[in-house]
């Protein structure tokens, strides 16, 4: 191959040895520069078909550890990744798919969620019965709801929603639609405890914040997709403390 990465493969084929660590600074200085995602985005160093890669691959050497905080990358003997067709994954056209190969690319997922439940206070009924919920903003963000305190309640109960307007959902909650099935559905859930002497707590979270192996940065809960992953993530705390009853319905495990 010749261009940018050329010098960092002629460096490679030249190491022995079945494993061998770099420095960004050392990196940088072969190839004359790194781009800024080399410093902070695992996918630029996945043992891929982009250019980079093609350098270490070429040289029989595929990357096994990336440290953004310690600027360094550990490259291991032996080729892996590619392009999909490279890997077999996708045949050529006109050609039927070949048997997967031995060697892969060894995907790690490797996702963690920080956020903090923010602005708790408690939902209860006014003087009329209906449900009364605290001021929330008008935000995207994720809610929990704790049910506890009724009589004969032995462990709380607990449900984790998200949603693109916080005040809006509580809106929902407490005058639900004749089509909002699972608005009604809380809303009675939440009414009868209250009713029967027990006690209901909320709190919210309005941003968070994403870790992808040794790179932190802000979860926008602007996109479905991050309030999902962020519910999702409270829900699994839920089960793994094992301490409350949790009310989100599981299509897996409902009748």
């Amino acid at each position: 191959m010749s261009g940018k990465y050329e010098p960092l493969r002629q460096h490679l084929a030249a190491r022995d040895g079945s494993s061998v660590e770099l420095t960004f600074a050392e990196i940088a200085e072969l190839v004359h520069g790194l781009p800024a995602s080399a410093y902070g985005s695992r996918q630029w160093w996945a043992n891929s078909s982009l250019t980079q890669a093609e350098a270490w691959r070429q040289a029989d050497w595929h990357v096994e550890m990336v440290s953004f905080d310690g600027r360094r990358v550990r490259f291991a003997r032996g080729k892996v990744g590619g392009s999909y067709l490279a890997r077999g994954r996708r045949p050529a056209k006109g050609e039927t798919a070949p048997v997967p190969p031995a060697e892969f690319d060894p995907a790690e997922l490797d996702v963690r969620v920080r956020m903090r439940w923010q602005l708790p206070a408690a939902v209860t009924l006014d003087e009329t019965g209906r449900l009364l919920f605290p001021v929330l903003p008008r935000t995207s963000g994720v809610y929990r709801l704790i049910l506890s305190g009724a009589p004969g309640q032995d462990r709380p109960k607990i449900y984790v929603g998200e949603s693109e307007n916080l005040s809006r959902r509580t809106g929902h909650y407490r005058r639900p639609g004749p089509t909002q099935q699972t608005s009604q559905r809380v809303h009675d859930l939440l009414a009868e405890h209250l009713h029967h002497g027990g006690v209901v707590g909320m709190a919210v979270a309005t941003s968070a914040t994403i870790v992808t192996g040794d790179v932190a940065q802000e979860l926008s809960l602007r996109r479905k997709t991050a309030r999902v992953l962020a519910e999702h993530a409270a829900l699994a705390m839920v089960y793994l403390d094992d301490a409350a009853l949790v009310l989100n319905r599981d299509k897996d495990s409902e009748p």
